[in-house]
């Protein structure tokens, strides 16, 4: 009896809360509410709902200052489809704001959730900005990767394990995703700061459009990224840069590496310099606009074309070499052309032949040297010449030696040549007389 009561006290009760303050407290082991629409019409009958048709709303009223009964917050359920029966469709919308006209909330027939709008597209779908405060987000054991993973997390370690100052947010902390992580473009992966990675793997390009690129390969080094800068620099013993189908291109800055430059079957291509602590091979061609710099060697397949400055400190070897070049700097496999050569040479230059003190050779002792050796003293014989080449430098200034003692036994001969015809003209002159 008391139950029944209870029940007509309650409907009364919401029968008067459009125009009355309702102040009440329902209690009990199972407490059920139903607002009905059409539950009973003038005639008596029940009417049917349908699709598009508000089923109630409730909203949170009060008293405002200027005695303006005011809507504060309300939620609304409306019929989102046919009704059938054992199946009413319906949608659940969730108001705030002013006579509770902003839909904040939506909760739709098929358990989407949209916060910020009307049709969420996913469970889960939110039009603005998040702020999780937890420490980590997971995919849970029934997500599409098995046993999940943390997505999102906070992490003091780096990925050694070394303890960070501050706390970072990390992607796939634990390895949840055994395929890592992807980025699809066309903004793709915009890292501000230091982007670490066990491993960077690009189907198409790696681009740096106002920084450098870094490979430390496991050195302790630090090396600042300044903006504004283009440049490829590998540190370390393991900061290899290796291209091994394809070419490095440097448009506007430089390519630069403590050891070595490789590129196996493509091109080596820098808009200003070209720089390494060691090695710089390419398979095809090695161009810089400016400077080539290697402390090791430098090796083309192909062209290998400096607009600048080519400095190398060790040698350098053009073509196919017959023989051995070890020991010289410059080993050329053709021909050599040029408007001008140059040699200095360390030696003082043959002018010591003109001293009163030089021992210049007679007419008879030069024959009997050329009949004896076949060649002339000073100047290498044709089996060496074959054996180790024919030195520039010191050959001219041999030549340059026997051409000025040729001048000295022409000179000589001059002033013999004088002293016969003074001679003769005497004896003509005696005859004549």
């Amino acid at each position: 009896m008391k139950a029944k009561f209870s029940s007509f006290l309650l409907f009364a009760a919401l029968l008067l809360a459009a125009s009355t303050e309702l102040s009440a407290q329902i209690s009990g082991q199972v407490v059920n509410l139903w607002l009905n629409r059409y539950n009973s019409a003038t005639n008596g009958d029940k009417v049917t709902v349908h699709n598009g048709e508000n089923l109630g709303i409730i909203e949170w009223r009060g008293w405002t200052p200027g005695n303006e009964y005011q809507s504060s917050a309300g939620i609304g359920v409306d019929v989102t489809g046919t009704p059938l029966d054992g199946y009413l469709p319906s949608r659940m919308r969730f108001y705030t704001g002013a006579f509770s006209q902003i839909e904040r909330m939506t909760i739709l027939e098929n358990g989407n959730i949209g916060i910020g709008l009307s049709n969420p597209a996913e469970l889960v779908d939110i039009n603005g900005n998040v702020i999780v405060r937890g420490t980590r987000l997971s995919l849970g054991l029934g997500s599409a990767f098995g046993d999940g993973g943390e997505a999102l997390t906070h992490s003091n370690q780096d990925c050694a394990g070394v303890v960070l100052p501050n706390e970072v947010l990390t992607l796939n902390n634990e390895g949840g995703f055994p395929g890592g992580v992807y980025v699809e473009g066309p903004g793709g992966l915009h890292v501000c700061a230091t982007l670490e990675s066990e491993c960077l793997k690009a189907e198409n390009n790696v681009v740096s459009e106002n920084g450098n690129v870094v490979a430390l390969g496991g050195s302790a080094l630090v090396v600042p990224c300044n903006p504004g800068d283009g440049d490829f620099i590998a540190e370390g013993a393991n900061g290899d840069f290796i291209a091994r189908h394809g070419n490095f291109n440097a448009q506007e800055g430089s390519v630069t590496a403590r050891q070595d430059i490789t590129s196996t079957l493509g091109s080596v291509v820098a808009n200003q310099n070209v720089s390494a602590g060691q090695n710089v091979s390419a398979g095809n061609n090695v161009s810089a606009v400016n400077s080539i710099s290697a402390g090791g060697n430098v090796s083309a397949g192909g062209n290998l074309s400096v607009s600048g400055n080519g400095t190398v400190t060790g040698n350098v070897q053009i073509g196919v070499i017959t023989g051995n070049p070890t020991g010289h700097r410059l080993a050329v496999g053709g021909s050599i052309i040029a408007e001008e050569v140059v040699v200095k040479l360390q030696p003082s230059w043959p002018d010591y032949v003109f001293d009163e003190n030089y021992p210049l050779p007679s007419p008879s002792e030069l024959e009997q040297y050329i009949v004896e050796h076949k060649h002339l003293p000073g100047i290498p014989s044709a089996t060496e010449v074959a054996q180790e080449g024919l030195q520039l430098g010191q050959t001219q200034a041999a030549m340059m030696e026997k051409i000025e003692e040729l001048y000295l036994h022409v000179i000589e001969l001059n002033k013999q040549v004088q002293a016969l015809q003074a001679e003769n003209e005497a004896i003509k002159k005696g005859l004549r007389n």
